[in-house]
C-alpha cells in the first residue's frame, strides 16, 4: 500500500511538471500550477478568494444525507488543515469558476484521498486516457471493497432497508393475522347470533304451537259446553210441542187456539256468544270440524221467528206447523250430538257420559 501511494505521488509530481512546462499566467490559462490558500465549500469544492474551484477527475456523490456531506467536507479541511494547496488548473468554467487539480501540503492528491474515502466517484470522462486514469479507478475500487465512505454507507443502508423490509413484512403478517383473528371473531359472534336466534325463533314456534294447542282444547270446551247447553234447550222445545201436537189427536173437544188463537215460535231460543266470540279461532280446530261447527251456528238466530195460529185454521194446517216446527228442531239435535260426538273423537274433550 506504501508502495502504491508512492507510485501515485510520482505520477502526480510527473503531471506537476509537465503542467509547469506548459503553464501561463493567470488562473485563466489551462493547466497552470498554483499555489494558493483554500477553504473548503462542499464535498467537491474549494474557495480561493472569489474563485471556486471543482476538483478534477472525480463526481460529486448525489446523497440526500446532510451528515454524509458534513464528514466529507471535514475530512478535505482536515486534510488541507488551513495550508496552502497546489492546484494544476485544468479547465475554465466561467470567470471565477475552474476545474483544477489540487494536493495538500503533504504532496496529496485531494482527489485521489477522496475517492479512497469513498467520498467521491471518478469522473471516467475526465480522466480517460490520462496518467490519472488506472489510479484513480483503482482508489474507487478499493474504497468499494473496503466498504468506505459511500460504500459502507451503502451497505448500511441496504443492511438498513433489509432489516425495516424484514420488519416490515413481520408487521404486516401480524396486522394480517390479527385481521383475521378478528374477522374470524366477528363471524363467530355473528354465526352465534344467527344461532340464538334461530334458537329462540324455534322456543318461540314451540311455546306458540303449545298455546295454540292449549287454546285449542278451551275453544273446544267452551264450544262443547255452549253446545250441550243448547241440547238440552232443544231437547226442552221439543218436549213442549210434541205435547201440543198431542192435542190434535182428541178431535172431539176444541183446541186452545180455536178459542183465542196462538202463536208458535218457529225455533227454540239458542246460544251462539261462545261462537260468535270466537270465530277468528276456529281453524284450530281443523277445517272439517269448524266447517261442521260454522253450519249448525248457520241454524241459530239470536232473535227466534214465531207464525201465528188463527182460530179459524184447520186442525189439518195448524198440526203440519207444529210437525215442522218439531223436525226442525229434531235435526238439530242431532248436529248437536254429532258435534260432541266430533269433540270426543278428536279428543278435544273427555266423554262426560
Amino acid at each position: 500500500m506504501k508502495n502504491l501511494r508512492i507510485k501515485y505521488i510520482l505520477i502526480i509530481f510527473i503531471g506537476l511538471a509537465l503542467n509547469i512546462a506548459m503553464s501561463g499566467a493567470s488562473f485563466g490559462q489551462s493547466d497552470k500550477e498554483i499555489s494558493l490558500n483554500a477553504r473548503v465549500m462542499d464535498s467537491s469544492t474549494l474557495m480561493a478568494g472569489k474563485t471556486k474551484i471543482s476538483l478534477w477527475g472525480i463526481e460529486k456523490i448525489e446523497d440526500d444525507s446532510a451528515i454524509f456531506h458534513l464528514k466529507i467536507r471535514q475530512a478535505l479541511e482536515n486534510t488541507i488543515a488551513d495550508k496552502k494547496i497546489l492546484c494544476a488548473i485544468k479547465s475554465k468554467i466561467s470567470t471565477n469558476y475552474v476545474k483544477a487539480q489540487c494536493v495538500n501540503s503533504n504532496e496529496e492528491d485531494l482527489s485521489l484521498f477522496l475517492l479512497n474515502q469513498g467520498y467521491a466517484s471518478a469522473d471516467r470522462n475526465e480522466i480517460y486516457r490520462t496518467i490519472y486514469e488506472a489510479p484513480y479507478l483503482n482508489a474507487e475500487e478499493n474504497a468499494q471493497i473496503n466498504g468506505n465512505g459511500i460504500w459502507g454507507n451503502d451497505k448500511h443502508i441496504a443492511n438498513s432497508q433489509g432489516k425495516n423490509f424484514l420488519t416490515g413484512v413481520f408487521l404486516l403478517i401480524i396486522i394480517f393475522i390479527l385481521s383475521i383473528g378478528a374477522i374470524s371473531f366477528y363471524i363467530m359472534r355473528g354465526f352465534s347470533r344467527v344461532v340464538d336466534l334461530q334458537n329462540q325463533t324455534a322456543d318461540l314456534a314451540v311455546k306458540e304451537r303449545i298455546i295454540k294447542e292449549k287454546e285449542k282444547y278451551i275453544i273446544a270446551a267452551i264450544l262443547d259446553a255452549e253446545i250441550r247447553s243448547n241440547k238440552a234447550k232443544i231437547e226442552a222445545y221439543i218436549i213442549i210441542y210434541e205435547e201440543i201436537l198431542l192435542g190434535f189427536s182428541e178431535s172431539e173437544r176444541a183446541l186452545e187456539y180455536q178459542k183465542t188463537g196462538d202463536i208458535v215460535q218457529k225455533q227454540p231460543a239458542l246460544n251462539r256468544s261462545v261462537f260468535d266470540g270466537n270465530t277468528n279461532k276456529l281453524d284450530l280446530l281443523g277445517p272439517r270440524l269448524a266447517s261442521s261447527i260454522i253450519h249448525y251456528y248457520a241454524r241459530i238466530k239470536t232473535t227466534p221467528e214465531y207464525t201465528e195460529i188463527k182460530p179459524d185454521l184447520s186442525q189439518s194446517d195448524a198440526k203440519k206447523i207444529i210437525e215442522n216446527v218439531i223436525s226442525n228442531a229434531k235435526k238439530l239435535d242431532k248436529i248437536s250430538d254429532k258435534l260432541t260426538e266430533s269433540f270426543i273423537q278428536h279428543a278435544l274433550i273427555k266423554n262426560l257420559e
